[in-house]
């Protein structure tokens, strides 16, 4: 009897939301590269390499990276890239999220547990209309991922054939929506689609709606019904959009356009990137390069050969990353926008924070703060570990633990050529990257027995800072 109770106390749906959607990466995880290491996943004319390199493409792709130890397009068989393929739409999506919409598919009921889960995984505030929710999560995916495949294959099919040119834009469209950055090209990712404008506008518009969140989708969707029916003006539509959907948008288009420029700019005359495209291609691969920093990981330039002052620019945009709910990594746009807010109001002593005609709470600058705190904190610890054992310069691990912590995929060719310890160590960074440094330490301990201590009142105390 008392083994029974033990073991009903620790089943998967007693643990809290934090700890499921650790356990459940981790658990995709180890499947994935127990699947990659299997012999029917790899090619017979592909050099066998240890589990830990399988295991390090797996969490790439749960992960939704994109940094990769081994050529993916070389190493697996078909079946291989299918269980990628599966990967990286568990990771983009979410565990949770999938088996909520198989669950609501199938007309079972989820319990209060799995739903509160499925809340903090996709950052949805309340149980209001749950399953449509849910479903329209899963229509919207595919309809884009749908509609980047058909765009491809006009570009891959003639060069590749028929299914081959299918399979390729199959990959490349889930790589790009869940911002996973993997693909099936070979070693030089879309750097032979530099000048391909179908190429490039596909897999950055896919780059971008995968990294917008799912709120944001609805919230658009929504507003667009509401304009084709003509029953309320442009300006009136706008300022109904949740101040989340604006501020997403805003920070998006901001952070594109600005990086954009900053990356023609630095790189025009660079022999080795710009220089040698003509305006409108040097356009191209500008916007390209700085969308893929919204969390992508594909690349129409070789990273490593651009100069270092647009690597560390990267560097920045890479550790914001993209928007909240969505499949992108960093610390998001939407807090880095409320931190910014917030110095300015202390800048300015204003009390609060009015943005679009609402007033933002302190409360969440206090949660974006820890979140870049967090973030900030596992990264530097990174680094510093990468830089006691491998030989390369700071500036190439700085860029690596930057992308594998904010799930980004992009690299300076360092990745292959790290040591077992430090392809671990990017393992760990790209895992709480993609889960949060924040629902790791959520996960452990008991966390309710503190509140009782926290509603005590001391006397203030008189601290200097600055």
């Amino acid at each position: 009897m008392k083994k029974t109770r033990f073991v009903d106390k620790f089943t998967f749906g007693s643990l809290k939301p934090a700890q499921q959607i650790v356990l459940s990466f981790a658990g995709v995880i180890l499947t994935g590269g127990f699947l990659l290491w299997l012999p029917i996943s790899n090619q017979a004319s592909a050099t066998p390499v240890s589990f830990l390199d399988h295991l390090f493409i797996s969490t790439s792709a749960v992960c939704v990276t994109g940094l990769t130890t081994i050529i993916p397009a070389t190493q697996y068989s078909l079946f291989g890239q299918i269980v990628i393929i599966f990967l990286m739409q568990i990771g983009g999506l979410g565990l949770m999220t999938m088996i909520a919409a198989f669950v609501i598919y199938l007309g079972s009921k989820m319990t209060l547990s799995d739903r509160l889960s499925l809340l903090e995984s996709t950052n949805r505030p309340g149980f209001v209309d749950f399953k449509k929710f849910i479903l329209n999560i899963m229509k919207y995916t595919f309809v884009f991922e749908f509609a980047g495949f058909l765009l491809m294959c006009i570009q891959l099919i003639p060069e590749y054939g028929l299914w081959d040119g299918m399979f390729k834009s199959l990959f490349t469209s889930v790589s790009a929506f869940c911002n996973a950055g993997l693909d099936v090209f070979g070693s030089s990712s879309l750097m032979p689609y530099t000048n391909n404008w179908l190429m490039n506008l596909t897999v950055a518009s896919l780059i971008v709606m995968g990294g917008l969140g799912f709120g944001v989708w609805f919230d658009l969707s929504h507003a667009s019904k509401l304009l084709l029916k003509k029953n309320q003006s442009f300006r009136r539509i706008i300022r109904r959009l949740r101040s989340h959907t604006k501020m997403a948008l805003i920070m998006t288009v901001a952070l594109i356009i600005s990086g954009m420029a900053l990356i023609f700019a630095i790189e025009y005359g660079n022999a080795d990137s710009l220089a040698p495209l003509s305006l409108a291609n040097k356009l191209l691969a500008s916007l390209f390069q700085s969308v893929t920093l919204r969390t992508a990981g594909f690349s129409t330039l070789n990273i490593g050969l651009l100069k270092p002052a647009t690597q560390m620019i990267m560097i920045i945009y890479m550790f914001i990353g993209g928007s909240p709910g969505g499949t992108a990594g960093g610390i998001k746009t939407t807090t880095f926008a409320i931190l910014i807010l917030m110095i300015v109001a202390e800048l300015r002593s204003q009390k609060n924070i009015i943005v679009f005609g609402r007033t933002i709470e302190r409360e969440l600058f206090r949660k974006a703060f820890i979140i870049f705190f967090m973030l900030m904190t596992t990264l530097l610890t990174g680094i510093l570990l990468l830089t006691l054992i491998e030989p390369f310069s700071w500036l190439a691990i700085f860029f690596e633990a930057t992308s594998a912590i904010a799930t980004v995929g992009l690299s300076m060719g360092i990745t292959a050529a790290l040591s077992p310890a430090g392809k671990i160590i990017i393992i760990a960074l790209m895992y709480l990257g993609r889960i949060g440094p924040l629902t790791l330490l959520l996960s452990i301990g008991d966390h309710s027995k503190h509140l009782k201590t926290n509603d005590m009142t001391y006397p203030s105390a008189n601290i200097l800072i600055g």
